[in-house]
């Protein structure tokens, strides 16, 4: 799941169907069992591969948050203006949630789950994404490049934008993804730019 965590082919498979099982019945509703009928294992050999069903919400939570900070520190990196990066986050979130749909309906809907410490790590990455993206919405509105909106509400309704894009079970080609990105891009450019009023 990780480009910098060595997994196997067999755990990544597992990780996988884990992911799909609970975006469609729910974190708390799976079993083990349900997971092992699902990669063809007993549920004796699942956990030769598989601590416990905890450590796969764990993995998958974490992976998610992995992609979006590492995603925006790249971002952040970025010799652009602030349009320009939040285009970059946009672009971000739509090619994560095509390329994960299930890891991020996981991500989105079932973290309440994680144990007390990795609930609490998981929720300080969240809170210094959000800190990454004002600043770059700050930096918007001080070059007056965005309109002088709140920034928690300008915040939130850029990221919503795209919340529902993981829940098309369909997938999607190459000229649907760049359909996508371009219609969210152009709709959320259109209600934040200072200069289209």
């Amino acid at each position: 799941m990780s480009s910098t965590i060595k997994i196997s082919k067999r755990k990544r498979e597992i990780l996988n169907a884990a992911a799909v099982l609970f975006r469609y019945k729910g974190y708390a509703a799976t079993s083990m069992r349900d997971l092992a009928e699902k990669v063809g294992l007993e549920v004796s050999s699942l956990y030769s591969h598989i601590k416990s069903k905890e450590e796969i919400l764990t993995t998958l939570c974490f992976h998610c948050a992995n992609l979006y900070s590492d995603g925006l520190k790249q971002i952040c990196d970025m010799d652009t203006d602030a349009m320009q990066k939040i285009d970059a986050i946009m672009d971000l979130h739509i090619n994560i949630a095509i390329d994960h749909p299930s890891s991020i309906t996981v991500f989105n809907d079932e973290w309440k789950h994680l144990s007390a410490d990795d609930l609490s790590r998981f929720l300080k990455m969240r809170k210094s994404y959000e800190k990454g993206v004002k600043s770059i919405l700050q930096d918007g509105i001080t070059a007056e490049i965005l309109k002088d909106y709140p920034l928690d509400i300008l915040m939130n309704t850029i990221l919503s934008a795209m919340r529902w894009i993981h829940y098309s079970n369909s997938g999607y080609s190459a000229i649907e993804r760049s359909t996508v990105q371009s219609t969210v891009k152009n709709i959320v450019r259109s209600g934040i730019s200072s200069s289209l009023t």
